[in-house]
Formats: C-alpha cells, sequence, structure tokens
C-alpha cells in the first residue's frame, strides 16, 4: 500500500493561522496578568501608607495624652517621625468628671478629647485621624474640706 504524505490544497497555511492564533490568546493572557499584578501593586502601596498615616495619629493622639492638663493646638509644631510622616493634635477639656472610688467626694476623674491627625509622607496624601478621649485623676475638685 502507498501512502500519500503529502497534504491536500486545503491544508496550506494552517499552521500560520494556529500560530497566530496562540500567540493572540497568550499576549491576552500577558495583558491581563499584567494588570491585574499592577492593581494588585497599587492595593499593597496603599495600604502601606493607610497604616503609616494611621501610625503617626496614634503618635499624635499619645503626644497630646501625655502632655495632658497642658492642652495642645493646631499651632504647635510637630517634627517630621523618622519615616518623613507627620502628625498633629489637638486636645480639649470636655467638661466632664466621675467621682473616684476610693477617694473622698473632692476628688475627681476629669475627662479630655485629643483629636490627632496622621499624614503619610509624600508622594502620599493619606491621612488618618483618631479620636479619643481619656480621663486624668485623681484632681482636687470642689470645697476641700
Amino acid at each position: 500500500m502507498k501512502t500519500n504524505l503529502r497534504k491536500g490544497k486545503g491544508d496550506r497555511g494552517s499552521a500560520l493561522v494556529i500560530t497566530l492564533l496562540l500567540l493572540v490568546i497568550l499576549t491576552v493572557i500577558g495583558i491581563f496578568a499584567f494588570n491585574i499584578s499592577t492593581s494588585e501593586f497599587g492595593m499593597a502601596t496603599n495600604s502601606k501608607y493607610g497604616k503609616v498615616a494611621l501610625y503617626a495619629a496614634q503618635a499624635g493622639a499619645y503626644f497630646g495624652i501625655d502632655r495632658y492638663p497642658t492642652l495642645v493646638d493646631n499651632t504647635t509644631v510637630f517634627p517630621a517621625l523618622p519615616n518623613q510622616a507627620t502628625y498633629s493634635a489637638t486636645s480639649a477639656d470636655t467638661g466632664e468628671t466621675s467621682l473616684m472610688p476610693g477617694y473622698g467626694a473632692s476628688y475627681r476623674y476629669v475627662y479630655f478629647q485629643v483629636t490627632a491627625l496622621g499624614h503619610a509622607a509624600a508622594p502620599s496624601v493619606t491621612t488618618r485621624t483618631i479620636v479619643t478621649e481619656a480621663g486624668f485623676g485623681p484632681v482636687p475638685f470642689g470645697p476641700m474640706y
């Protein structure tokens, strides 16, 4: 038996078409993978800047709490943190007081509020705000008899 190894006239160029089709499919997969990796990188960067701003805001809150009974306002100049993030803090008395167990009626807790704003380093514009209320005491309150 003799076999004919020659292809028919209708088969010419099919390898080229299949190769081009595979090349187009691989190109689309590559573009899709590139877009996913780019968006993942952006999300990781935003998460990093968000944490930096949060930690800077915490530093501002702790600064405001540590300074009490001296109140802090936004005109205070704060140096940049080692990672170049910055913060600002404002503290104010809330006017609330409460009795302290174990002390006479002449001693109270005094409550105050600290609002801190943390800023991530440039080029980010990320900011985070922390508002906290703290108690300070015992402090003499009212007539001391």
